[in-house]
């Protein structure tokens, strides 16, 4: 399969939620070992394209005694990634909206291997940076994995200002 066409050179401000007090860990790959886009302990930078992007990405996971997070500004640089918010590279990579916005996690408790892990396989062999896609509660708003950064040719990721304090009890 090839990606010809498909590959999108990005830089960019993007966003990512942390736990205030946990700033040293804004860089580090999702310490959960499976994700959407990685398993079995992969490295995978979850960014959002904008703030309320990353509040949707993280309300399944807020807990009621959650502390407040900041929502840090990082400026991505020079990531080849694969833009799966197109519907010919859907189609390219071999996947659809549908298979990209399972559950992945209720299919991963029950022996499936989710069809996302597959797609960032692919994307990953190829040896592409990362992925953008629609975010699955609102499809409006983009979110970006990287799949490696900060290391010799892979995008540079600095932080980039200070973050904006989000309390999750206050979502509605």
């Amino acid at each position: 399969m090839t990606f010809a066409g498909h590959v999108t050179h990005l830089t960019g401000r993007f966003w990512r939620a942390a736990f205030l007090g946990q700033e040293d860990r804004l860089l580090s790959p999702a310490r959960a070992t499976n994700g959407r886009w990685h398993h079995s302990s992969q490295p995978a930078l979850y960014l959002s394209d904008a703030p309320e992007g990353c509040k949707v990405a993280v309300k399944a996971c807020l807990q009621p005694n959650d502390t407040p997070r900041g929502i840090f500004p990082l400026d991505v640089a020079d990531a080849r990634i694969i833009d799966l918010r197109d519907p010919s590279t859907r189609a390219a990579v071999g996947t659809s909206l549908n298979e990209m916005h399972v559950f992945w996690a209720d299919l991963n408790a029950h022996g499936i291997h989710p069809p996302t892990w597959g797609v960032s396989d692919q994307v990953r062999d190829k040896g592409f940076d990362g992925l953008l896609t629609p975010s699955r509660g609102r499809t409006d708003l983009t979110h970006l994995t990287l799949f490696r950064w900060n290391d010799a040719n892979a995008p540079t990721v600095p932080p980039a200002g200070n973050p904006e304090i989000w309390n999750p009890q206050t979502i509605t």
